[in-house]
């Protein structure tokens, strides 16, 4: 039985085709655990022996019910797209766009295609680093925002303060401007001198919290004994980010798979010919070769 399903914040939608395409039947359901186990029963109830999944946006509006089929035993959920979707809802009767046209032509694309599609992956220690690196980057950002709301407060109340602070970058900076003191200014002067109290005293929690998430950051990177520490110069922030990018399980098959991911795959682009670039590189492998 192949289940195509169309999510939405509110609800989502499924539709089910037998080996042969005939419909099976439609459900909807409210996009809650609740909803996901309503899902799961009714599709059980069909009687068929086999159920392959076809999740779109698994990663994110399909995330919850995704990953609450293969945490009940469901092995073959497949990830689809939204632009496949729309291919194949185009190749349907109508060219309505509608929920239901939606998840049948996830469910026509997953008995096409299935075995083409990518699996699900059950979250696992990977995603752990992966939402933690997140927020580490989140919490920086708005750290910089916040240095330089007060650099700029700091800037109109003291102008020549950085050569007697440091850089707003560290403690010592930070502590100068929460005990800075103005007793002859004005009104705009202390209101000025307000701010920024209130802005240092944000930054200083954010260290705390910045140190907090590095901390456990580092302890699930050691724990997961990844081989990437041991490369020159990938410590545990950076180490965290490849392992959550890329996963636990060896998703990425080979090296050029890896570039190509990355984004760094070279494309030959030539105005002397399609085969240029190879024949170039060809030649440099075959000089390199003859010097040694």
């Amino acid at each position: 039985m192949y289940l195509g399903v169309d999510t939405h914040k509110q609800a989502h939608v499924l539709v089910a085709l037998d080996e042969q395409g005939h419909h099976l039947g439609t459900r909807t359901v409210p996009n809650t655990p609740e909803g996901w186990a309503t899902a799961l029963t009714w599709a059980r109830e069909q009687q068929q022996q086999m159920r392959c999944w076809g999740i779109e946006n698994s990663g994110s509006l399909g995330k919850g019910f995704a990953q609450f089929l293969l945490a009940h035993g469901e092995t073959a959920v497949q990830e689809v797209s939204p632009q496949r979707t729309a291919q194949y809802r185009r190749r349907g009767r109508t060219q309505d766009k509608t929920e239901h046209a939606d998840a049948l032509a996830i469910a026509r694309l997953l008995l096409a295609e299935g075995a083409l599609l990518p699996q699900v992956q059950r979250d696992d220690a990977s995603t752990e680093l992966r939402l933690l690196s997140d927020h580490r980057d989140n919490l920086l950002v708005d750290r910089t925002r916040l240095i330089n709301q007060l650099h700029s407060q700091m800037l109109q109340i003291d102008p020549g303060y950085q050569a007697r602070s440091g850089p707003l970058t560290r403690r010592r900076g930070l502590h100068y401007c929460r005990d800075l003191a103005l007793p002859e200014a004005d009104g705009v002067g202390q209101t000025r001198l307000l701010i920024v109290r209130q802005l240092t005293g944000q930054i200083l929690r954010l260290e705390e919290e910045i140190a907090t998430v590095t901390a456990a950051l580092g302890q699930r990177v050691r724990a997961s004994v990844a081989p990437v520490l041991a490369l020159c110069g990938v410590g545990e922030v950076i180490a965290a980010r490849l392992i959550g990018a890329l996963g636990t399980a060896p998703r990425v098959h080979s090296a050029a798979a890896l570039a190509a991911l990355a984004g760094v795959a070279p494309v030959a682009v030539s105005s002397g010919g399609r085969g240029a670039i190879a024949s170039i590189a060809a030649g440099i492998a075959s000089s390199t070769e003859s010097s040694t």
